[in-house]
């Protein structure tokens, strides 16, 4: 029952017309068959990726380990993972035996790890097509294959105490391996070039979670529905 009808026709309108809004925000009309949803995502994937480039750094990480050698001994899950994996190391310099799932590696570690910064810079700078030449297969898989790889190696390293290089090879995935794979593909985009859109959609998504707290607001309002506090009892 309606107990308030000028405060219930606004909120009726504040939710009718929220609704409209919302019906607009998710029409694929916002380029490459986005939605607003998809395009506000992509606007702040492309911010972030924008402040996430640590390659200098893990150049860096990974030259302090020049000349040192490594000899470990790391399985795949499948033989032909082990020798899509031999692929990598041995392209990076390293001396590769392959026995079915099993790969003994024997190499400089810093000149590995500066191949997974080459490579990670790449995937970043959405360059697939050096990675595919250099390894003869899909740049993603390439990536990927380096991840799983050195989750093994970052195992084999703890096992023999070697924690020096464990921690500057999990620094080098964190700020280089991890950012390339996962930013591929995303355009870059600096805030201080953006402002305007930025501020944008900062203001709607405000605008918008007030408006429809707002309309709810109205509406029960208007249909008597509040909240007050309980009324003291008066003992005589």
């Amino acid at each position: 029952m309606i107990r308030n009808t000028r405060a219930f026709v606004i909120g009726l309108v504040m939710l009718l017309s929220f609704a409209l809004c919302y019906v607009g925000m998710m029409s694929p009309n916002f380029g490459n068959g986005r939605n607003g949803l998809n395009y506000a995502d992509d606007m702040f994937n492309s911010f972030s990726k924008g402040s996430s480039n640590f390659i200098q750094e893990s150049t860096q990480l990974a030259a302090s380990l020049k000349g040192t050698n490594i000899d470990l001994t790391i399985k795949a899950s499948s033989a032909a993972d082990a020798i899509k994996w031999g692929k990598l190391y041995t392209v990076s310099g390293a001396a590769v035996t392959i026995k079915d799932t099993s790969l003994t590696i024997k190499g400089d570690f810093g000149q590995i790890l500066s191949s997974v910064v080459v490579d990670s810079d790449s995937m970043y700078k959405n360059d697939a097509k050096t990675v595919e030449t250099k390894y003869g297969y899909n740049a993603r898989e390439a990536t990927n294959n380096w991840n799983n790889s050195l989750k093994k190696i970052d195992a084999a390293l703890k096992a023999k105490s070697q924690f020096a290089e464990e921690i500057i090879l999990s620094k080098v995935v964190q700020k280089a391996l991890e950012p390339g794979y996962n930013y591929y593909g995303v355009e870059i985009k600096k805030v201080v070039d953006n402002k305007a859109s930025l501020a944008f959609l900062l203001s709607f998504y405000l605008l918008y979670t007030v408006w429809y707290g707002f309309g709810l607001y109205y509406l029960f309002n208007g249909l008597g529905i509040v909240v007050s506090k309980p009324k003291k009892k008066v003992e005589v």
